[in-house]
C-alpha cells in the first residue's frame, strides 16, 4: 500500500502581486495504481494555474488507465509523445473553455505512479524528482533548465519531447518517491551537492504512522512558516509512500524504530522509552496536563517537558487544554 501527501502555498512574490500559487498537485488510485504529479505554471503565462491543475489531473488520470500500456512499450520515445500528446489535448480543450492562447496555460510537469512491483516517472522542466531506498534518499532527475538563465522547459515548449525524462523499473527495494518544485528547492535540495535534505526522510516515516491527512497539515503549516522565507516562489511538494505490509501501527514497532521516530539515543535507558510509550498511549484520548502529570506520576512542569517534545515532533497536537497523539498505535 501506498500513502500520498501533497502540499502548495503561495510564494511572498505572489501574494505582494496579488497573484495565485501556480504550483498545483495531484493523487489519483485506480485500477492498482498510485499516480503523484506536480506542475509548476509559467511565471510568463498569465492563466498558469489553469494549466498547472489541468495537467496534474489529466496526466493522473492517463496513467491509472495506462500504466500497463506504458510499462510494457519499449519505446519511450513513443511514450513521450503520447504523454504530450495527451496534455496538449488536454490544454488545447482548456484553452478553448477559457478563450486563450495554450501558451498561456504553460507549466512544468512532474509524475511518479506505481503498479505492483514496477514504477513509471517522468520529469518536463525544472524542480526535482527524488526517492528513498534502503533508506538512503537519492536524487532521480535534477532541474531541467532553458536555453537561457533562470528559464526552462515546459508541456507547451517545442522542446519539450527532446528534454523530457522518462523512466521506468522495478521497485525493488524503494520506499518512496518525492517531488517538489523549484521554489522548494531552495530548502530541500542541495544543488551544488545534488542531495535531497534528511528532513524528507523523516516526513515519508511519518506517513507511515501518522494518517495522511494531518501530515499534511504539518507539511502546510512548515510550508507558510519555513519553506516559503527562503524564496519569494511558489512551493510545491508531493510525496508516494510505501507502508509496509507487515506494519501494525507504532506499538509494534522494534525498540530502534521507536528511538528513531522519537529522535532518542537507543543506548538510553528503556525506562526513558516506556515513558514515551505510556504518554502516547494514555493519550489516545485528549487529556489534560494535569491528566497526564497525575497518570505520569510526575510534576506538570516534568510532564509538560515531555509534551513539548512530542509537539515539537510532531507527534502530539494539542487542542484547547488538551493533547492527544497522532500516531496509529494500532493498525486496525
Amino acid at each position: 500500500m501506498w500513502n500520498a501527501v501533497q502540499c502548495a502555498v503561495r510564494g511572498r512574490g505572489h501574494e505582494k502581486t496579488d497573484i495565485p500559487c501556480q504550483d498545483k498537485t495531484a493523487f489519483a488510485a485506480e485500477n492498482g495504481v498510485q499516480v503523484i504529479a506536480l506542475a509548476d505554471g509559467a511565471g510568463s503565462a498569465k492563466l498558469s494555474h489553469y494549466g498547472a491543475e489541468a495537467v496534474t489531473r489529466h496526466i493522473c488520470s492517463l496513467l491509472c488507465s495506462r500504466f500497463g500500456q506504458y510499462f510494457s512499450n519499449k519505446d519511450g520515445v513513443s511514450v513521450k509523445q503520447e504523454l504530450l500528446d495527451e496534455t496538449g489535448g488536454c490544454l488545447r480543450s482548456l484553452a478553448d473553455q477559457l478563450g486563450c492562447e495554450v501558451r498561456d496555460l504553460a507549466s512544468t510537469l512532474l509524475f511518479v505512479a506505481v503498479c505492483g512491483e514496477h514504477f513509471i516517472m517522468a520529469h518536463i522542466g525544472d524542480g526535482v524528482i527524488g526517492y528513498l531506498k534502503n533508506g538512503e534518499l537519492k536524487v532521480a532527475s535534477q532541474p531541467e533548465n532553458g536555453e537561457f538563465a533562470n528559464t526552462t522547459v515546459f508541456t507547451t515548449s517545442r522542446e519539450a519531447l527532446l528534454t523530457m525524462r522518462l523512466f521506468k523499473g522495478s521497485l525493488g527495494p524503494i520506499q518512496g518517491f518525492v517531488l517538489m518544485s523549484d521554489g522548494t528547492e531552495a530548502s530541500l535540495y542541495d544543488k551544488r551537492e545534488h542531495r535531497l535534505a534528511a528532513v524528507l526522510k523523516r516526513i515519508m516515516d511519518m506517513t507511515a504512522i501518522i494518517p495522511p491527512a494531518k501530515v499534511e497539515e504539518q507539511l502546510k503549516q512548515s510550508f507558510e512558516q519555513v519553506v516559503k522565507a527562503a524564496t519569494t516562489d511558489d512551493c510545491s511538494i508531493a510525496l508516494l509512500t510505501c507502508v509496509r505490509k507487515d506494519f501494525s501501527g507504532y506499538a509494534h514497532l522494534s525498540h530502534a524504530q521507536k528511538c528513531r521516530l522519537l529522535q532518542i539515543n537507543p543506548l538510553s535507558p528503556k525506562r526513558r522509552l516506556r515513558r514515551y510509550d505510556q504518554i502516547l498511549c494514555f493519550l489516545q484520548e485528549g487529556r489534560t496536563l494535569t491528566q497526564t502529570a497525575r497518570r505520569l506520576c510526575l510534576k506538570p512542569k516534568y510532564a509538560k517537558r515531555y509534551l513539548d517534545r512530542l509537539q515539537a515532533l510532531s507527534l502530539v497536537e494539542k487542542e484547547g487544554l488538551r493533547y492527544h497523539t497522532l500516531l496509529i498505535l494500532e493498525k486496525s
